[in-house]
């Protein structure tokens, strides 16, 4: 009988580089004392080829390397033999992968941290029916989730922040010359932020509006020359948010699949972790986590965002407060990815004592797909 309260050996399906809201996820899990082995899709299936003759090959021999990918998932499992298997997303994992690791004994667990299941990948609305737990970080995606595939065992878990990356760190100059603005936005191209962004740029022309992310290519030649068209990922991620005197919590749209569109994220609790003053998109859920004004800063509309970055600029001892302020109650409140780490192996701990699983009828079950969904990315 396994020791439930001992360490664990956990096969991690997550990426490897630092910053990755998953690989925080499997350091944590090794800070908790458990045996992690971990298997990237990325590696098995690129991601960074832009050229179009290289997309059209990875098109073309996408379910090529997705079935080698789950050749190495089900190996890393046979020699493993793991009590856990921890899903971040699992894009490409297939359902026949899902059972075959499940029947070596282990508990399946997902955390999906998107807005829609059917959006990105086939696999995905395939395969979550049949873990034994999924957790969603968007509240409305317990409702979507059953509505689209029939997913019951899963409740809802927010984003977190990693304390080795997601904290106060020491800007040398160069950093300051690298980073500063007066607001800055980190995160993927919408078309809605593009709207905001450029409002708040069409209302402030001098302010010092920096941009950083992906897929700002798509964005008008306007906001292209806002845009950085940089990453900043992991330490540097956190000095871009503190040589920022404002950091946005911005929000994408609701995607195909998706009752609505996002009311946190993990910058929510990324940009006050890093000890940045965040102003943020106002909706209820994000205010059960942070006091307006005194943890940090909410807009509704493009006129009050306006108003609310030409007053915080202003004053930057009330700015600082709050920033600070936002710091500590993530600390306190528990928004680490180790409290979140704790949360799942509690569920695991009581799926194990049980023994309950998910009924596997070997049929997936019918889902609605999104049209003209490929499969990748």
């Amino acid at each position: 009988m396994i020791d439930q309260q001992g360490p664990l050996r956990i096969l991690a399906l997550a990426d490897h580089w630092q910053g990755a809201n998953c690989y925080a996820f499997v350091r944590a899990f090794r800070r908790g004392g458990h045996s992690v082995s971990s298997c990237s899709e990325a590696d098995t299936i690129p991601r960074s080829w832009q050229l179009t003759p290289l997309k059209i090959l990875r098109r073309l021999i996408t379910p090529v390397l997705v079935s080698e990918y789950n050749r190495d998932v089900i190996a890393a499992a046979d020699r493993l033999q793991p009590h856990l298997l921890f899903v971040f997303k699992g894009p490409y994992l297939t359902a026949e992968t899902l059972r075959s690791v499940k029947a070596k004994g282990a508990i399946a667990i997902n955390f999906f941290p998107d807005t829609s299941i059917t959006a990105d990948t086939r696999y995905i609305p395939r395969a979550l029916p049949l873990y034994d737990w999924v957790f969603t970080t968007k509240s409305f995606g317990l409702g979507d989730m059953e509505r689209l595939a029939g997913v019951r065992n899963a409740s809802f878990l927010p984003h977190a922040f990693d304390p080795e990356v997601h904290a106060p760190v020491k800007l040398e100059q160069s950093d300051i010359d690298r980073y500063a603005s007066d607001v800055c936005f980190i995160g993927t191209w919408s078309p809605k932020k593009e709207d905001l962004l450029l409002q708040l740029s069409h209302a402030m022309p001098d302010i010092k509006l920096r941009v950083w992310g992906a897929q700002w290519e798509k964005a008008s030649s306007r906001m292209r020359s806002i845009s950085e068209h940089q990453f900043v990922l992991g330490s540097e991620y956190a000095k871009c948010i503190r040589a920022s005197r404002i950091s946005l919590g911005l929000l994408v749209e609701a995607r195909p699949g998706a009752s609505s569109g996002d009311l946190i994220t993990a910058r929510s609790f990324e940009i006050p972790a890093s000890g940045g003053f965040m102003l943020h998109e106002r909706n209820d859920e994000v205010s059960r986590y942070f006091l307006e004004g005194k943890e940090c800063a909410m807009f509704s509309d493009t006129d009050e965002l306006v108003d609310k970055v030409k007053h915080y600029l202003a004053n930057d001892n009330e700015r600082r407060r709050v920033a600070e302020a936002g710091r500590l109650r993530c600390l306190e409140s528990g928004y680490s990815v180790d409290a979140r780490m704790e949360q799942v192996l509690a569920k695991y701990r009581a799926l194990a004592a049980s023994r309950v699983h998910i009924p596997d009828s070997g049929t997936d079950l019918p889902v609605p797909i999104a049209a003209g969904m490929l499969d990748h990315t």
